[in-house]
């Protein structure tokens, strides 16, 4: 069976209007991926493609049972297109209609496709001894971008206390359709129930039973070509752009992976600006290791210093619990910068000692290294002062 349905241009997806989702020839999808730079006509069809499976395990017995096509119109509408197995012997049917869809393709869109969406098919291409109409076509997977701009930084404290905070910490489709798309399904079948629904399809030969299977593969399919629009409009904006200072880290992110090191310092500055506080601390983070590159010594010196006055519980950066590993890393960075840029060995022992404290008996030894070196140091300098005393 094939299902398709259109939104027009002018109806809403979320905050924005369907048609401002179209893809734009200028937005710069080389900086999501490096492999689609010689791409230029990416824009020309882009398709948007999602399946839903009996399974998750794999293998051969693993059926595709709902194929979703979608694409933008000349008008800006968006259509899709769904091919739903009324039983199994239909799937050679399914396979020729999807290889007309993607030999008109110019680039294929995915949400964590790469590893699961398109192998599948792959197989099921090969299980029939048919051509994989997809070898060649460009691949873009959103899922890789979106964790690099919504997700956490590593080690991020969790305090999800905003709703924000709390979708955003998941990089699902649907939690980023919620916290950046401003879009919220309702009644929407949950992904695990979604095998039993089709099976009890195939007994009964009701087909509303999988009703709300169809309108979840529709949503996916148009929260897709959105959450990309809405990134690619972001890379092109700028960190001005971004709604929350944890867009800008993940701006900073996907700029400092291009080498566009001017604009990932600025995109770190702004998200060092905001309220969230392990955001601000982790672009600090980022900001101080960019000004090293530099040679912006006492810049980097300044970040690392904030990195840790901005640490929870702390009124003056140190003291109290124990430090996370981005404030040793802090501290390890101040230790070096105040022994062989600042030439103050005393600061440089300062840190050091309140590093051994809270590493590792591994790293212990490195830090033991570093003391005794600036203990040998500091005895040397205090020699070199007392000689001209000793000689009167």
């Amino acid at each position: 069976m094939v299902v398709d349905r259109t939104w027009p241009a002018d109806v809403s997806h979320g905050r924005r209007r369907v048609e401002s989702y179209a893809p734009d020839p200028l937005s710069p999808l080389s900086l999501f991926d490096p492999r689609l730079a010689d791409c230029a006509s990416w824009s020309d069809r882009v398709v948007f493609f999602d399946i839903e499976t009996t399974g998750l395990s794999g293998g051969a017995g693993m059926l595709p049972f709902l194929v979703g096509c979608g694409w933008f119109n000349q008008d800006a509408s968006f259509t899709v297109r769904q091919f739903l197995l009324a039983g199994p012997a239909g799937e050679r049917a399914v396979l020729d209609e999807l290889e007309r869809v993607f030999h008109a393709a110019s680039l294929v869109v995915t949400y964590n496709g790469r590893t699961f969406d398109v192998p599948v098919m792959d197989m099921r291409w090969a299980f029939h001894r048919l051509e994989t109409p997809t070898l060649g076509l460009p691949h873009f997977d959103m899922l890789p971008p979106a964790r690099r701009l919504w997700a956490p930084p590593r080690g991020a404290e969790k305090t999800a206390e905003s709703a924000w905070e709390r979708d955003s910490s998941s990089c699902t489709l649907s939690a980023l359709e919620r916290s950046v798309l401003g879009f919220h399904r309702l009644d929407d079948v949950p992904g695990i129930e979604i095998p039993a629904r089709y099976f009890r399809f195939l007994r009964t030969g009701d087909a509303s039973i999988v009703d709300g299977v169809l309108e979840h593969n529709r949503h996916d399919l148009i929260s897709l070509a959105a959450l990309m629009s809405h990134a690619l409009w972001l890379a092109r904006e700028g960190p001005e752009a971004c709604r929350e200072p944890r867009e800008q880290m993940g701006l900073g992110r996907l700029y400092e992976r291009a080498s566009d090191e001017p604009r990932a310092l600025r995109a770190y500055e702004f998200a060092a600006k905001g309220d969230d506080l392990d955001t601000r601390r982790h672009a600090l983070a980022r900001l101080a290791m960019l000004m090293r590159r530099e040679d912006r010594h006492e810049d980097a010196a300044a970040a690392w210093q904030s990195v840790l006055a901005g640490s929870p519980g702390r009124s003056n950066g140190l003291g109290g619990r124990g430090f996370s590993a981005l404030e040793r890393r802090a501290l390890e960075a101040l230790a070096i910068h105040h022994e062989h840029r600042a030439k103050n060995l005393a600061e440089a022992q300062r840190y050091a000692t309140w590093l051994k404290e809270h590493v590792t008996p591994a790293v212990r030894a490195d830090v033991d290294h570093r003391l005794k070196r600036l203990g040998r140091k500091i005895a040397a300098r205090k020699q070199t002062r007392e000689a001209p005393l000793l000689r009167e």
